[in-house]
């Protein structure tokens, strides 16, 4: 009777170490994924502050193009030279937007320049070998339409998709909401992206004098990709009088759309890589030439995006 009681108060204390150190185990890991969560956030908010700190070589560089007239050669998307700083390194670029096609402008509340809108990317699409239909998805996707156009996608479409979701119904954000669209590939996509943006505004200015062909070509029907290969090789230009004398442009017709060029730019897209540990940190930033404002509303982790 003994030996049993004995042999029962031996398993009893083996069943409590063996939950003791089951425990132990749990709270040491535990503690360890806190510690490295805290590192983590710790890391992440001095990558941010280190990002912030690029915000005036960014408005420099902006100032310094505008003053020297050679904005399409210092915000071409050359990186800095790289910033030492505690456990790392911080550089930084600026890429012009202004000379890329405004896909917003699509969002216009006016019908006449919305149209004009989505007759140009549709001459985009076409002059890089796209799926022009695109253009009228992108048109239902901004107004948020439950009867799509001919060549378009509503939201029964959208919902009809695992997981469901439906059309914005508002401007976008960012380039990167163009993979939602129903016809959109990566491949299309990585085409298409050095040639668009995503402004915060509805209106399409066009600075010519960072523009590829290809968008250029789409702002007239009488234009082509060559021809406006030529032109651009011939800028920069010092006005759009300049450009609207050249010799390939001159007779062309371009009425409609010279309200839409200019030769400034208006939009830039501040991008700061930080890395600290060896790990990579992208923040990037839209910047308006009136105001400069500070606002990294796009965040990745060792990706780059333009």
């Amino acid at each position: 009777m003994v030996r049993r009681q004995n042999g029962a108060a031996l398993l009893v204390a083996l069943v409590v170490v063996a939950i003791a150190t089951v425990l132990a185990t749990l709270a040491l890991e535990r503690s360890q994924r806190d510690g490295l969560r805290s590192q983590s956030i710790a890391q992440s908010e001095r990558a941010y502050q280190y990002a912030l700190g690029m915000e005036s070589v960014a408005m420099a560089m902006i100032r310094e193009a505008e003053e020297s007239g050679m904005g399409q050669f210092l915000l071409d998307g050359a990186w800095t030279e790289p910033f030492e700083v505690p456990g790392g390194m911080v550089r930084g670029r600026v890429l012009d937007q202004s000379g890329r096609f405004n896909l917003n402008a699509l969002a216009h509340p006016e019908s006449g320049p919305r149209l004009q809108a989505l007759q140009q990317l549709e001459d985009l699409l076409a002059q890089l070998a796209l799926n022009p239909n695109l253009a009228s998805e992108l048109a239902d996707w901004l107004e948020g339409t439950a009867t799509p156009r001919p060549a378009g996608a509503g939201d029964s479409w959208y919902a009809a998709q695992t997981p469901a979701y439906r059309t914005a119904g508002r401007p976008m954000a960012h380039v990167s909401e163009l993979r939602w669209l129903r016809s959109m590939n990566d491949e299309t996509f990585q085409t298409l992206r050095p040639h668009v943006s995503a402004l915060p505004v509805t209106n399409q200015r066009l600075n010519i004098n960072n523009t590829t062909p290809e968008v250029l070509a789409s702002f007239s029907d009488a234009l082509d990709v060559e021809t406006a290969r030529r032109v651009l090789q011939d800028g920069p230009f010092n006005s759009l009088e300049d450009f609207l004398d050249h010799p390939s442009i001159s007779g062309i017709e371009m009425t409609g759309v010279i309200n839409q060029l200019t030769t400034q730019s208006e939009w830039f897209l501040a991008h700061a890589r930080v890395e600290l540990d060896q790990v990579p940190r992208d923040f990037y930033r839209l910047m308006d030439r009136a105001t400069l404002e500070a606002d990294y509303r796009y965040f990745r982790m060792g990706q780059e995006q333009h």
